[in-house]
């Protein structure tokens, strides 16, 4: 009897187009362009730094919001600097921040965010070190499960 082994390929790593992350103000949020997964998942990498010393809480925060359709995305702030709603946008995550001049890395894949794949999604950031950021950027790579028996 054959005995099926899937396995998660990580495709070509690309860039997630994110208009001023890399000067974003302190408490500001903003929003990737759309990426659409085509029922794969998705692993993205966050990088980021700033020549600034980070004061406050010293953490880029990161959220995946998603749609179903292509047009209605997860309830939440994608740009400004007001956090009322905020706590709509789900799970966080954190990239710690704490020297200046330091260029900080995280990964985290969307299956694991929010429990499923959906027809797109786009990554909303908030600056929440206390200081601008002076380089950042969102890269990605789709995963395609195989199947090998």
């Amino acid at each position: 009897m054959a005995t099926a082994t899937q396995t998660k390929v990580v495709g070509t790593r690309t860039s997630l187009t994110t208009t001023g992350l890399s000067t974003l103000a302190s408490a500001t949020y903003v929003a990737s362009n759309a990426l659409v997964l085509n029922g794969l998942n998705a692993a993205f990498e966050l990088q980021a730094a700033t020549t600034n010393t980070p004061a406050g809480n010293k953490q880029l925060l990161a959220w995946v919001i998603c749609s179903l359709d292509g047009t209605n995305y997860t309830s939440g702030p994608t740009s400004g600097t007001t956090a009322t709603r905020e706590a709509n946008l789900g799970q966080s995550i954190a990239l710690p921040i704490t020297t200046a001049s330091t260029t900080e890395t995280t990964q985290f894949d969307v299956e694991s965010i929010l429990g499923f794949i959906p027809y797109d999604v786009k990554i909303v950031l908030k600056n929440d070190l206390g200081v601008a950021l002076t380089s950042g950027t969102i890269n990605y790579s789709l995963v395609t499960p195989t199947l090998t028996y």
